[in-house]
């Protein structure tokens, strides 16, 4: 007998894979991997399907249990993240002097 929900788990699997080009199946078929770029730095994503156990409709989602509203979350879009700054900050800078002097390097 076939897990339940493994033939629609093979139909969505299949159209995520035509969706995204550079997407394969992982660990024996149980993951999706999607492979991408954001901010020119190589990211891949890694996506399971898993059957609910309780079938739910749309709008009834909650975060925690007896919760009224679902939190919402502040979500950029990709490429808006600011940069990381590429040079240490001067107190950076004093506490590696400070390091390197006990260390006696």
């Amino acid at each position: 007998m076939a897990a339940r929900g493994s033939i629609l788990k093979a139909e969505i699997s299949k159209k995520i894979i035509d969706t995204f080009p550079n997407s394969f199946l992982y660990n024996d078929g149980k993951e999706i991997r999607i492979n991408g770029m954001e901010d020119g730095v190589p990211i891949q994503i890694k996506v399971v399907l898993t059957a609910a156990k309780v079938a739910v409709e749309g709008g009834d989602d909650t975060v925690l249990p007896g919760e009224k509203t679902v939190a919402t979350a502040d979500v950029k879009p990709a490429g808006t993240n600011e940069k990381i700054p590429q040079e240490p900050t001067a107190e950076e800078k004093e506490r590696l002097t400070t390091l390197l002097n006990k260390l006696g390097l």
